[in-house]
């Protein structure tokens, strides 16, 4: 690992004391701290199966234009889900909390990500399309809470217009956009639906990104602990359960609501300053996140690069297979060579871990400037100090 600030440095080791202590609890096959980027991923599939299931009975209206007894708009349709439906009320909580769960996670694996100093130079793809998802996980839950038109939804609503209005000549097409024309209608109910799962799919293509320099990402955790984060899911359903807040009426002017601290806090924030304030700190907050495997405390020396001996390479591919960020691609050979192929690194993708080295069974590839001996030595003192 390449040198890093002294205060990063004390972190990842706090990091690595509490992994320890928790794989003597737990073992390291069943350590979360081995998973938490596939913890997210779990939420997400049930995330889609649930609200799957929440769709089958949704209604995109906000009037009567349905004439069934109990299903005449979104908020009705919302309502027989919860009190009607056998278990419904409980396939709209699990939805609730695991979508605050992933959240949860989400922040959990950026922390350890940060702690464990993995979202620079070469991971920097990973961690510009982390921030991207998590955009769309936050997007994506606020429009859920839309979608109920209650009281609480209208109030959203408007404020999202209001925010939108600050931006001028910007606003007007975003705020049309944002409610299918220019003012709530049923168009616009049926807009957040189109949004709020389009939006959901669009997610599987930024996980490809997420994982796209990544040879065997770990995608789900073992059975065990997605057996015990479900039960979690469902002990909060049980003693949280989802109520019905009053409906939405378009003459009225609700002026507060419930705030989900994990999905609705940029709009407590923008309670609390203005409009303009809050794009402010939004732009603030995403760009300073995208900036920080740029910032000063990233400024450190280069990883060591791997480099191929041609005259030794023999073309077998086992360091391409066995590369953890697919740094090494198998190129034509010269004219001349005897073997066909011939291994070549991708410098961007190099993390200098070592792994190819160790996969080459004819010494044909180096890290530079470090010697067979020092790594064999580094290795003997990580074995030892683990036993």
């Amino acid at each position: 690992m390449a040198i890093h600030p002294l205060y990063t440095d004390s972190l990842n080791k706090g990091m690595l004391k509490i992994e320890h202590v928790t794989n003597v609890i737990a073992t390291s096959k069943y350590n979360p701290f081995y998973y938490h980027g596939a913890l997210p991923q779990f939420f997400l599939w049930v995330l889609f199966l649930s609200g799957l299931l929440l769709f089958a009975y949704y209604i995109p209206t906000i009037d009567q234009a349905y004439a069934a007894k109990e299903m005449i708009n979104a908020y009705t349709s919302v309502q027989y889900i919860t009190n009607t439906i056998p278990f419904g009320a409980v396939v709209r909580g699990i939805h609730r909390y695991a979508g605050d769960a992933m959240v949860i996670t989400i922040l959990l694996h950026a922390v350890r990500v940060w702690f464990t100093d993995r979202y620079r130079q070469y991971r920097i793809v990973q961690w510009l399309s982390g921030i991207v998802l998590f955009v769309l996980v936050l997007v994506i839950g606020q429009t859920g809470y839309y979608l109920v038109w209650d009281e609480r939804a209208l109030v959203l609503t408007r404020m999202t217009v209001a925010a939108f209005d600050v931006l001028g000549p910007v606003g007007e097409p975003l705020k049309w956009w944002f409610l299918n024309g220019r003012a709530i209608t049923n168009f616009t109910l049926a807009n957040f639906l189109f949004i709020h799962i389009g939006l959901s799919f669009s997610l599987l293509f930024f996980l490809w990104i997420h994982y796209v320099r990544m040879q065997r990402p770990i995608v789900t955790p073992p059975p065990v602990i997605n057996y015990i984060l479900m039960a979690l899911v469902v002990v909060s359903v049980y003693f949280w359960p989802l109520h019905m807040e009053p409906p939405a009426v378009m003459a009225m002017h609700p002026t507060t609501f419930d705030v989900d601290p994990f999905f609705l806090w940029p709009y407590w924030l923008m309670s609390k300053t203005n409009p303009l304030v809050f794009w402010i700190l939004s732009l603030f907050l995403v760009i300073g996140s995208c900036l920080v495997p740029y910032g000063p405390w990233a400024k450190t020396p280069p990883v060591p690069v791997a480099e191929v001996v041609d005259n030794k390479c023999t073309g077998c591919s086992l360091c391409a297979k066995d590369c953890p960020f697919a740094a090494i691609e198998m190129v034509p050979a010269p004219a001349g060579s005897r073997f066909k192929l011939l291994a070549t690194i991708l410098p961007y993708r190099c993390s200098g871990c070592g792994v190819c080295v160790g996969a080459c069974a004819f010494d044909a590839v180096d890290l530079a400037d470090i010697q067979d001996a020092d790594i064999t030595a580094r290795i003997k003192a990580l074995a030892s100090s683990q036993s």
